[in-house]
């Protein structure tokens, strides 16, 4: 789900040139409400990388385009860690990964997969602490993964307060420690939301009006989080649904298209900006209904 400056760089340039604007997410969300049936891009980015700063915010710079970054504040604030990235490149270069009983040898993609899928859900069913204590007995196990990339790989509240005073950046809201939502008890959503709500307010400098659910699919996102996000004040949330938006939708439930190795190219930007990929799924739908 890694976007290249290179990919980004020549998909501003192709927008450009289609005549289609790049819109904020308050022009969006107006957009959405105005039934203004014309097409534009908002772009979005989860959980705060530091490399938004470092690699995609120069791009957007250079073509004054706007965009948003879901905040999940306890990896800014180094208290909760991104798992996911340290365990992504021990994989990548280990030949053995794991703890005691629990170690596999990974000799094909097929193993990579099956481990991962194996730790992220052991991560996703932690608490916040249990997640700090399983990053650091794995990073004592395994040479490959490092505990720096769980912890370092975010943002700086000052590279945030940086892009918020260019103008272009809005900041949302992404939970505290980036758990299935799913998973929680309602009085635990309300604490992820209301406590990531107020310290992006506390740092950006006014209150972020939309929440980007972690993860991010139904199964994910559950029934309970869209009430707790509306009643949190927030104007509207995404989730990572693959359709493109429409007027009418669920503004607690706003879909977003995530730009995977295999659609970053310039046809498939045209065919989602098309409509096109939204006809074939209506069609297929209809042929099996």
């Amino acid at each position: 789900m890694a976007v290249t400056d290179v990919f980004l760089d020549r998909l501003l340039h192709h927008i450009k040139g289609r005549g289609i604007p790049v819109v904020s997410l308050d022009e969006c969300v107006a957009r959405l409400d105005s039934n203004d049936h014309s097409p534009f891009v908002c772009l979005t980015f989860d959980d705060g990388y530091r490399d938004n700063y470092d690699v995609a915010y120069p791009v957007l710079r250079s073509h004054a385009a706007p965009a948003a970054i879901f905040l999940a504040t306890g990896l800014l604030d180094r208290t909760s860690p991104m798992w996911w990235h340290p365990l992504e490149r021990a994989l990548a270069v280990g030949e053995n990964f794991g703890l005691g009983a629990s170690r596999h040898a990974i000799r094909s993609e097929t193993d990579r997969r099956h481990v991962y899928a194996e730790w992220a859900d052991r991560f996703r069913r932690l608490d916040p602490a249990g997640k700090v204590r399983l990053v650091e007995d794995l990073a004592e196990a395994n040479p490959h993964f490092r505990r720096s990339d769980a912890f370092e790989s975010a943002l700086s509240w000052d590279m945030v307060d940086e892009m918020a005073r260019s103008g272009l950046i809005t900041f949302g809201a992404h939970t505290v420690s980036h758990p299935v939502m799913a998973h929680l008890s309602e009085s635990d959503l309300i604490e992820e939301v209301g406590v990531s709500r107020d310290r992006c307010a506390a740092r950006v400098g006014r209150e972020p009006r939309y929440f980007a659910y972690p993860f991010g699919q139904p199964h994910e996102t559950g029934p309970l989080a869209p009430r707790v996000v509306a009643q949190a004040g927030f104007s509207a949330a995404f989730t990572t649904q693959a359709t493109t938006l429409r007027s009418g939708a669920d503004r607690f439930r706003l879909p977003r298209i995530m730009l995977t190795q295999q659609t970053q190219n310039t046809a498939a930007i045209d065919a989602y900006l098309s409509g096109l990929t939204e006809l074939i799924k209506t069609l297929g739908v209809r042929s099996h209904g």
